[in-house]
């Protein structure tokens, strides 16, 4: 059994995107932009917050359901394990950098000790995700090849 390459390199980067997407609020309300009403700030909040769940429930786990279905020499625990790992050090990047940018005069331990919390719940929601990503098309790989009771 092998480990699939393409479920961790859609991980890092969804996690990279999904970092700075969760940090959406502070962002805005730091940089020079100007949003008149509150309303709006709240639009792009959960605009934002719905496209994090459209790239981890829809690509994340579309890429390894597909990998699952036309692979059968991949193993779901290890491309879960790698999906996890990539996305806990994409996530960990881009959170330093967000939150670097938001708060500068914060200590680099403290940043980093808010980053590598989150950046585990990461890794651990990405990585059964594409568990159960390849495991469901490791599943309906089995159930297509079998012949049709008649």
């Amino acid at each position: 059994m092998r480990t699939a390459a393409l479920p961790p390199v859609v991980a890092a980067v969804v996690a990279l995107a999904v970092s700075g997407i969760r940090r959406l609020a502070p962002i805005l309300l730091e940089s020079s932009v100007s949003i008149r009403p509150a309303e709006r700030l709240t639009t792009y909040v959960m605009g934002g917050r719905f496209a994090a769940f459209v790239l981890i429930y829809g690509l994340l786990f579309g890429v390894a359901l597909a990998v699952g279905t036309r692979d059968p020499g991949v193993s779901a625990a290890s491309t879960a394990l790698a999906t996890g790992a990539s996305a806990t050090v994409a996530f960990l990047v881009g959170s330093a950098a967000v939150l670097s940018y938001i708060t500068p005069d914060q200590s680099v331990i403290v940043t980093a000790v808010f980053a590598l919390g989150a950046a585990l719940g990461i890794g651990v929601q990405f990585a059964v995700v594409a568990y159960a990503g390849v495991s469901l098309g490791e599943g309906r790989r089995r159930d297509e090849s079998k012949p049709a009771a008649a």
